[in-house]
This record gives structure tokens, C-alpha cells and sequence, in this order.
């Protein structure tokens, strides 16, 4: 039970949050399918490198008109983000890592059509935390993100192939807290050929001197999941998600979007011996 108790702690608080709102919330629900390659392998030491490559699709929903879904999560893209990382393994339970440069695009939809496309360039330092209680692990993460937002640009101007138009970008800081737990099923710890379960909450708040108190938490996210480890190479997770967006950019400042998502997750890891 204490376990459950660490975990909930994110979503206990975030509730609170909920409560204390002065304005009834509207929320609107969009399916999403997201699907994630995670490729790493060693450099030297301590140090290691990861390449991640996702891919987010939804259902064909904008302005929140229901008269425009079509009940496929993977109807047209939302998002394509590619994240490289340097890691540095102080200890077995403290990781170091940074993100040099990421790149994310990103489609916005009117009435239902994807109608422009931004860039954004992205730095994140991050730290992660773990503890290992008997069978279950526990990994606190905490992320740190520098953005800059590209210009909206005309979703025929092959942006997604050149990068994007940073002539006049926007600065944005995010902070991010995922506490996530991961358990084996049907034997004491993670090894080849073994079945796990994982949970995490991540809430996300946004930095800086020009952010409204409306606008500070930005996304809470909730998953539960199952994984299977094949080997030392491959590892595969599915999983459901819900993304609270907390947009509050219409009339009332109350809208809120809840995305319903499968996530469908490939590692490929300490790919170096492969060669």
C-alpha cells in the first residue's frame, strides 16, 4: 500500500488543484496514438547516448466540434519529436543526462483540418532518481526544458523536412516531475523474458517572469502500462495515457483537453554489441 501511496501523490495534489479552481472546467476528449523507438548504447565509462524517435497522431478534431471526429487515434499527425540525450551513470540509483538539442513539430488543426505547422528547438537538462523497494522500482525524474517556438507556417511548405522558420522565435521554460514505477511479474527482478507492469504521473509547470498564474501548469499526464523485456536488446511497452492539456485560451478560460492515448513503445538498447 505505501507503494500506491507514492505514486497517488502527484495526482492527490493535482486534485487539489481541481478543487480550488475558481470556474467550472470544460473538457474536451481527443484519441491519440502515439508510438516511441528509444535506441542507446554505451560510449565510454559511465557515459551513454540515447536516440529517441516519436510519433504522435489524433483523431481528426479541432476547434473541440465532435462533428469532426472520425474514432481513429491515428487519422492525421499531431506531432513528430526527435530527442537525442547524453547520459552520465554517477551511481546505480542517479543518472545525469542532457538533451543538446531536440527538435519537435508540431501541426495545428482548424475545423477538424491540419491547417499550419511550428517548429521548436528544445535544451533539457535532466536528473534521474531511482529507488529499488524489494521488487518494485521507483524512478523520480526531474527535467528542466529551454524552448524556443518557431513561426507557423503553411503545412504545404515542407517544413517537417528542412526544420522550420526560427527567424522570430518564442522563448519558453517548462519544468517536469514523472515519478514512475516499474515491477516485474512472476519473478524477483528484471531480467530476459519477463513481464512487467509500470505507472507514472508527470506533471509539467511552466517557468519564468511572463507567465500568467492561470497558464503555470501547463500538462499532467497519467499512464499505466504493461512491458516485456525479450533481452538485453529489446525491450516492448503498451500502454494507456491520459494527457490533461490545461489550455484555458477560449472566451471563459476554461478549457481543458483530456487525450485519450495508446502508446505503443520499442527499446533498442546497448546496441553497440551488436557489431
Amino acid at each position: 500500500m505505501k507503494y500506491l501511496r507514492l505514486l497517488a501523490l502527484p495526482v492527490v495534489f493535482l486534485c487539489c488543484l481541481e478543487i480550488l479552481a475558481q470556474s467550472p472546467r470544460q473538457y474536451y476528449h481527443i484519441a491519440n496514438g502515439w508510438t516511441d523507438l528509444n535506441i542507446s548504447g554505451k560510449i565510454a565509462g559511465k557515459f551513454s547516448w540515447q536516440l529517441e524517435n516519436q510519433h504522435r497522431r489524433q483523431d481528426q478534431q479541432g476547434d473541440y466540434n465532435p462533428a469532426t471526429t472520425t474514432g481513429n487515434p491515428y487519422h492525421n499527425l499531431n506531432q513528430h519529436i526527435f530527442r537525442p540525450y547524453i547520459h552520465y551513470q554517477m551511481s546505480p540509483l542517479v543518472r545525469f543526462s542532457l538533451m543538446p538539442l531536440g527538435w519537435i513539430g508540431t501541426n495545428r488543426f482548424v475545423n477538424g483540418e491540419v491547417a499550419a505547422f511550428f517548429p521548436e528547438l528544445r535544451v533539457s537538462p535532466q536528473v534521474i532518481l531511482s529507488q529499488q523497494l524489494n521488487r518494485l522500482r521507483i524512478d523520480h525524474r526531474l527535467r528542466y526544458e529551454f524552448r524556443w517556438l518557431g513561426a507557423n507556417e503553411p503545412i504545404d511548405s515542407k517544413s517537417f523536412l528542412y526544420g522550420g522558420d526560427f527567424s522570430n522565435s518564442l522563448f519558453k521554460k517548462r519544468f517536469r516531475y514523472q515519478i514512475k514505477g516499474s515491477m516485474p511479474l512472476g519473478k524477483e527482478k528484471m531480467e530476459d523474458k519477463t513481464w512487467y507492469l509500470q505507472a507514472y504521473n508527470e506533471l509539467m509547470i511552466n517557468m519564468g517572469e511572463n507567465v500568467p498564474n492561470l497558464n503555470i501548469f501547463d500538462q499532467n499526464r497519467v499512464l499505466i502500462g504493461l512491458g516485456y523485456r525479450i533481452n538485453q536488446h529489446l525491450t516492448v511497452e503498451m500502454g494507456y495515457m491520459q494527457q490533461s492539456v490545461f489550455r484555458f485560451n477560449n472566451v471563459a478560460k476554461n478549457n481543458v483537453e483530456l487525450n485519450n492515448i495508446l502508446q505503443v513503445n520499442l527499446a533498442i538498447s546497448n546496441i553497440e554489441t551488436f557489431f
